[in-house]
């Protein structure tokens, strides 16, 4: 993908900068005024005119727009719903000559207690440990639509690639139960404050690090517009491998401060 990025001032006379996302086809303009961008590329290149409007999708995304129950401003949003259902559909068709379904019933994304490294269940065989290999593929790219609430198990089942048991095939297809079961979930990205979250403290670890000190790029851009906060969360389990000792490490949320473009 290419990311490009030009200084810009909006009608109030503040200073940001617009982007636009390409790939290969697709085209997304992200400005105070995004038709502007639009309608100069159309003089070199030909755009379909019902596709300059905005987005509904993009690489395999689904776009929309929500209004927090706090809010009085729409915000946008990112999900995987179609992607989702377009996957299930693979799925399904892929295990069904194996005598397989989707189970039904499922409250977690993973089967109660099962943990990976310790699946003592026979390899699969080549065809199933190449199916294996693309439920994985379909799975990180969810996570990259907004999945995150499976991004800690697809990331533990992932490690099985080269040789997965029954167990870890079984397991992945769990996931897709679980995410059949919640299809419709979306990443909303709220540009209001936090102002419901306590404070958190900022750690020193100066005591730790005191011959270093941060260093900023010599070639980075200059900052523009209002500037925005991240406060970060890690959801993990401490040494839950019970084999390597090792912590699992969930997902990083970020919950930004940041202006409305």
């Amino acid at each position: 993908m290419d990311v490009w990025r030009g200084p810009c001032q909006r009608k109030d006379g503040s200073k940001y900068y617009e982007y636009i996302l390409v790939y290969t086809d697709d085209v997304i303009a992200i400005s105070e005024n995004p038709k502007a961008i639009m309608d100069k590329l159309n003089n070199f290149f030909v755009l379909k005119p019902d596709s300059i409007k905005e987005p509904t999708t993009y690489l395999g995304a689904t776009i929309s727009k929500h209004k927090l129950d706090s809010d009085d401003y729409f915000t946008w949003a990112i999900g995987s719903e179609a992607y989702l259902q377009e996957s299930l559909q693979v799925v399904k068709k892929q295990i069904a000559p194996m005598q397989l379904t989707l189970k039904k019933k499922v409250y977690s994304t993973l089967p109660t207690g099962y943990k990976p490294e310790l699946d003592s269940t026979p390899f699969v065989d080549d065809d199933t440990a190449i199916f294996y290999m693309q439920l994985i593929g379909i799975l990180h790219w969810l996570v990259e639509l907004g999945r995150i609430d499976v991004a800690a198990k697809v990331s533990m089942l992932s490690s099985y690639n080269v040789m997965p048991r029954e167990g870890h095939f079984h397991a992945a297809l769990h996931i897709f139960a679980y995410l059949q079961k919640h299809p419709d979930r979306v990443l909303v990205m709220d540009c209001g404050y936090a102002d419901h979250l306590r404070p958190l403290k900022k750690a020193d670890y100066s005591q730790f690090y005191e011959f270093t000190k941060d260093e900023l790029p010599s070639d980075m851009p200059t900052p523009l517009g209002k500037a925005v906060e991240f406060t970060m969360f890690v959801d993990a389990s401490h040494a839950a491998n019970v084999v390597t000792r090792q912590s699992r490490t969930g997902v990083l949320i970020f919950v930004n401060k940041a202006p409305i473009i």
